[in-house]
């Protein structure tokens, strides 16, 4: 009965993080941050799963945008995605920090992309939602990023992404 209960509550910890909602959130990378039982938790993410993360993130980060939000609330909540489609792409590797380093490269390249698309305006009701969505996800990130560092679990090369997410 215990073992049933135990693996009810992994498997629904395990849906939890790798099922992006209407918008996004850093799953992989809070997990990443707790260390290694948090990550096993959080599961192995297919393919399909990093590729729906990393468009609910460029979607949300686009429409940001063209909302016209502040722009510095927009880059970094598009940081934590960065760190987030890195986290979830090493965790489907099996890869590590190496891995996470490049991903966040690869996102960041994409972000810059974003930034400069010409899109529509989403109706008001999206706007409102993505001006409450991009300085909470920050904020998070910024959490994120420094429990991984007090975990010891980022070395310094991350010490420019807390930099720019402490600002």
């Amino acid at each position: 009965m215990r073992r049933a209960a135990l693996a009810a509550f992994i498997f629904a910890l395990a849906a939890c993080a790798t099922t992006p909602g209407a918008l996004p959130s850093p799953r992989y990378a809070d997990a990443a941050s707790r260390g290694t039982l948090a990550s096993v938790l959080a599961g192995r993410p297919s393919a399909d799963q990093v590729a729906d993360a990393t468009e609910a993130w460029s979607l949300a980060l686009g429409d940001s945008f063209a909302c016209g939000l502040p722009v510095r609330h927009v880059v970094d909540a598009g940081l934590v995605g960065a760190l987030e489609v890195a986290a979830m792409n090493a965790a489907a590797s099996r890869g590590g920090e190496r891995e996470v380093r490049e991903g966040v490269r690869q996102y960041l390249g994409q972000l810059a992309r974003l930034a400069v698309d010409r899109r529509d305006r989403p109706n008001a009701r999206r706007c409102d939602a993505l001006a409450a969505w991009a300085p909470r996800t920050a904020e998070q990130g910024r959490e994120t990023v420094q429990r991984a560092r007090r975990n010891g679990l980022m070395d310094d090369d991350y010490g420019i992404l807390l930099d720019l997410l402490t600002r």
